[in-house]
């Protein structure tokens, strides 16, 4: 009879002593015996249906074959580690990774070390870094490593400018940091991002010369600086500007405005007002003054706006007069008003320099006076004798001191860089009244000149020489 045969004819009586042997046994050890044989049975299965590898899944695909479990973890660790450091900034994956147990014939072949699974995971994964971008009325225009860094930017930024302790600061802007996951390396460094909050993004403008224009109107109506104008055109004649040649104009803007409010009291002086009586026994620019004016005083409350560091409104929140001016009484000599070159009137130039952009209309609005090319502090002096009515900041004209000549004639100063008169000074012809600058709307120091008769702007060059 065959052995097989044999034992198998054996087993029943093997297991009836089994069977008997175990119901011998005390009932605590029967329990212990059944727990042992419980796991016996238990990891024999596993190690015949667990399996002998890991199979590394991405969004259920299988994409590499590892040792075990541990081995592709440990990859994947050291994968996320290294771009960690690489981006520097924390990053992570996008996509779903998962393990399986897996039955392989041969473990030395498909089977990956921990560095050629650390490429394949690198390749089936999409890793973002944690950024900060800044966000400027809703749209993403700077990227930061972290969101201290733009917490830095921004308060940087608030204080680039002068800033006074009592001094609100804002934005005018609508600014924002938002936490997002970006590519990596797909951020700016510090400094970038600096000049990128500073000046903004390029806007390359075309312009068509037209008939009459010359490189000082341009810069002046684009808020270009002529140097810049020149350099973002080479080749380019500023003394031969041809109607319809193409001028291209770089233009740079701040991305973030800064705003800073505050409100002041201050004691100041109330202009006076004059009042003159004309003699035809008086020459021109020959006067009396019969009674002095006196300037009033009050106490103002201003609150002042300024924007990148340059003051842009001066708003009267409140004041106090504590006394009223008084008028000036004044006789002065009689003048012919003749509103043409061939008149009897004829005023001194306030400075040196030729005309860089005439009296009429300049891109759509009025040029109430005309410009004239005038070095940085160079005087500017009286074009006739008269009487100071207005000296001081105002708007667009930056400091700007207006001299009454009596009949009617008012002359303008604009964009002064200092002012060497007050309100109700007497001055002669060719007495200085204050120094070229480029305070208020201007590009460039220069002179702006007005000639006002009778309240209506007219074409100074009517009255000069």
């Amino acid at each position: 009879m065959p052995l097989m045969q044999k034992g198998l004819r054996r087993l029943p009586g093997l297991v009836a002593i089994a069977q008997k042997w175990f119901a011998e046994q005390a009932i605590p050890h029967r329990i212990l015996i059944g727990v042992v044989v419980s796991l016996t049975l238990t990891m024999s299965l596993y190690a015949v249906f667990a399996g002998n590898a890991c199979a590394v899944k991405v969004n259920g695909e299988v994409i590499a074959i590892a040792a075990d479990e541990s081995t592709a973890k440990k990859a994947l660790a050291e994968l996320v580690d290294y771009k960690t450091g690489e981006a520097g900034s924390m990053v992570n994956y996008t996509e779903e990774i998962s393990y399986k147990s897996i039955w392989v014939r041969n473990k030395t072949e498909g089977i990956l070390d921990v560095e050629e699974l650390k490429t394949q995971i690198s390749s089936a994964l999409t890793f973002k870094m944690q950024a900060a971008a800044i966000l400027v009325n809703g749209e993403q225009k700077i990227l930061l490593k972290n969101r201290q860094e733009a917490e830095t930017l921004l308060g940087w930024l608030e204080s680039v400018y002068h800033v006074e302790p009592a001094d609100r600061v804002a934005f005018r802007e609508n600014v924002e940091i938002v936490d997002i996951l970006a590519d990596i390396g797909g951020t700016m460094s510090f400094d970038v991002a600096k000049k990128m909050a500073l000046l903004g993004s390029n806007n390359v403008v075309q312009y068509t010369v037209k008939d009459g224009d010359n490189l000082w109107d341009i810069s002046r109506a684009f808020n270009i600086d002529q140097d810049q104008l020149i350099s973002a055109n080479p080749g380019l004649n500023p003394e031969n500007l041809r109607a319809g040649q193409m001028l291209y104009l770089n233009q740079e803007a701040p991305l973030i405005t800064v705003i800073a409010t505050r409100e002041v009291t201050v004691d100041e002086k109330i202009p006076y007002s004059v009042n003159v009586k004309y003699d035809d026994g008086l020459l021109l620019g020959e006067k009396f003054i019969i009674s002095q004016g006196v300037p009033g005083e009050r106490t103002v409350t201003y609150r002042i706006t300024r924007e990148n560091g340059l003051e842009t409104d001066r708003e009267v929140r409140s004041q106090v007069v504590k006394s009223d001016p008084k008028t000036e009484e004044v006789v002065k000599g009689a003048i012919t008003m003749v509103a043409s070159r061939g008149g009897s009137l004829r005023l001194s130039w306030p400075c040196g320099g030729g005309v860089v952009s005439s009296f009429g209309m300049r891109w759509g609005r009025m040029h109430e006076g005309i410009d004239l090319d005038a070095d940085y502090g160079s005087s500017v002096v009286a074009v006739a004798g008269g009487t100071v009515v207005d000296a001081g900041w105002d708007g667009g004209y930056g400091m700007k001191v207006d001299i009454s000549h009596g009949g009617g004639l008012v002359t303008r100063y604009a964009h002064l860089s200092e002012i060497n008169a007050a309100v109700g000074d007497s001055v002669n012809r060719g007495e200085t009244i204050g120094l070229v600058g480029s305070t208020g709307n201007s590009t460039g120091p220069h002179l702006h000149f007005e000639t006002v008769v009778g309240g209506e702007p007219c074409d100074p060059l009517d009255f000069l020489p």
